[in-house]
């Protein structure tokens, strides 16, 4: 089960009715639970509290399209690899289940 997969399955949208302290601590619990790390998930959670706050944003739903803004910024990183060294290596690492095998496939 792949990491948006796993916030699909917890569902932390679908059990609240507004932006509260309490939404926000559930939120940052369920993305560590998801595997996204700590660090990154109180970055993220920061992010879309100041988001909220700046563009007025009210609604669960608005904080959904929010953080998945914010979420795919954070995976849209430009990276790039030097791989001019023959044999060049490469090292994969990550939680257990997250597409590791499939991406080296691929």
């Amino acid at each position: 089960m792949g990491f948006f997969d796993k916030i699909k399955k917890i569902g932390i949208f679908n059990g609240f009715s507004e932006l509260d302290d309490d939404f926000y601590e559930e939120l940052e619990e369920s993305l560590v639970m998801a595997d996204m790390g700590a660090e990154t998930t109180m970055e993220a959670v920061e992010e879309l509290k100041k988001r909220c706050k700046t563009e007025k944003i009210k609604s669960i739903e608005g904080a959904r399209a929010c953080m998945r803004d914010i979420l795919a910024e954070y995976l849209t990183g430009n990276v790039e690899v030097d791989m001019s060294a023959k044999p060049a290596v490469v090292l994969f690492i990550g939680v257990n289940g997250v597409g590791k095998t499939t991406s080296i496939g691929k």
